[in-house]
């Protein structure tokens, strides 16, 4: 007895139906993420549609904020983090900045700090890389 042949599975028609099924799967990810803006829209604007409007200057600092590694005497910085993790960054002095009184080289003895007139605040960086890198501000609040 001879078997029938078997249906042939495959061919172009499920072949054509998958690759409309993902072209169509890209580009629905596509308009959800121009609908949720992480991706421009391609429509370019309306000729009348108003200008995107241009930033003006604003008063402030003209460059990226400085880390108080680069800090030295007579300099004030600012805590940009919190007192658990600190984020130290130089800014203008103003009353009631933190100046730098003296800066330590090669420590983390906040101790040293106490000798120093008009101490009373303190910060230090304890490098990975040595003990060269390490310092401590000895600090206090400019007069206001």
């Amino acid at each position: 007895m001879v078997e029938p042949p078997r249906p042939r599975l495959g061919g172009r028609g499920p072949a054509l139906l998958a690759v409309a099924v993902f072209t169509a799967a890209v580009l629905a990810f596509g308009a959800g993420l121009v609908l949720l803006g992480v991706l421009p829209s391609p429509v370019p604007k309306a000729a009348n549609a108003p200008a995107a409007p241009i930033p003006s200057p604003t008063p402030g600092p003209s460059k990226l904020p400085q880390s108080a590694r680069f800090a030295k005497q007579g300099d004030c910085v600012l805590n940009a983090g919190t007192s658990r993790e600190p984020d130290m960054i130089l800014v203008t002095c103003m009353p009631d900045a933190l100046e730098v009184l003296e800066r330590l080289e090669g420590t983390v003895d906040i101790k040293q700090c106490e000798k120093i007139t008009g101490y009373r605040y303190h910060y230090y960086y304890d490098s990975e890389l040595g003990d060269k890198f390490d310092f401590v501000l000895c600090l206090r609040r400019r007069a206001g």
